[in-house]
């Protein structure tokens, strides 16, 4: 994967020229901080320079000790270095890594027998649910899928989901919106832009769209993976549930492309199980001291739960 368009998005997002920033400015570090209880905030305020995938992918990989001293040559003005999103892994690869417990992540694993799978994975009487919800939503909606390097120029397309995705950010009070109209428009314009995938609900009567989500395949791993998702739920028909179909589609769609290995992201956990999540794995953040005088404070709140 080519990080730079990951690395633009969180700069924009975030208002910086450099991945390099104050910890409790990251809108993911942001997000834990706002679960716990905090007692030491001159630790969160300390800077980092935020390496791939910037918190754009919800699983990032894991970099090989080259490519470590290549971060940490780059983060040489920063406190820590923050190597975001990654696996848990029992065994850390330098002595210097305090290995922060972050969230976990879902997957729909199908081996290309996507209903048998969900249908096993949910139960029966769930998986009829998912399908009747599917049908009424088909029935009342228009679903339209691009590549978001088609909707470059400003699609009406792009426009309508940056508006469902704002939607999303003020819903669950986000710090940062990271999909916004300006961020969309440069992915779609950059090498990744064929990648992702906008997909779109329209309430046929009134060609409103209701409904949107952003995911991005990866060929070279074999991940396809869904992004974000943005309702608007008051426009929404009555007895709708567009979140679970949303699911659903996806899955076909996905396995339409070749894929059997589907991200659903990060949090949310129970409710990505009741729509077929059947593998879940546990990530943490690295920070790796770089000028930073705090750093059993940081062990310290590593291992605060």
């Amino acid at each position: 994967m080519e990080w730079q368009p990951q690395r633009t998005a969180f700069c924009d997002s975030h208002n910086v020229s450099q991945p390099h920033l104050p910890l409790m400015d990251i809108a993911h570090w942001d997000a834990v901080l706002q679960r716990k209880e905090i007692r030491n905030y001159a630790l969160h305020q300390e800077r980092a320079y935020v390496g791939p995938g910037y918190f754009y992918m919800p699983v990032s990989d894991e970099p090989d000790e080259g490519r470590l001293a290549e971060l940490l040559d780059l983060a040489s003005a920063a406190d820590w270095l923050l190597v975001p999103s990654l696996l848990r892994s029992q065994r850390l690869p330098d002595s210097r890594v305090i290995a922060v417990p972050f969230m976990q992540a879902a997957y729909f694993r199908s081996s290309g027998r996507v209903d048998s799978t969900l249908r096993a994975t949910v139960g029966d009487r769930q998986y009829k649910a998912i399908r009747k919800l599917t049908a009424k939503a088909e029935a009342a909606c228009e679903t339209q899928i691009h590549r978001l390097s088609e909707l470059a120029d400003g699609d009406r397309a792009l426009h309508a989901f940056a508006v469902l995705q704002a939607l999303n950010v003020a819903k669950y009070g986000h710090s940062r919106n990271l999909y916004t109209a300006d961020v969309l428009r440069m992915l779609a314009r950059s090498s990744e832009g064929t990648k992702y995938y906008l997909k779109l609900d329209y309430e046929k009567s009134t060609n409103a769209p209701v409904n949107g989500s952003l995911s991005y395949a990866d060929d070279e791993r074999g991940v396809f993976t869904m992004l974000v998702q943005g309702l608007d739920r008051d426009r929404i028909p009555r007895g709708l549930n567009l979140y679970i179909t949303d699911y659903y589609q996806l899955y076909q769609f996905a396995d339409r492309l070749g894929f059997e290995n589907i991200c659903l992201g990060r949090g949310a956990i129970e409710s990505k199980v009741r729509v077929g999540a059947n593998h879940i794995v546990d990530l943490d953040n690295w920070l790796i001291p770089v000028n930073t005088r705090q750093r059993q404070a940081m062990h310290d709140y590593a291992i605060s739960g």
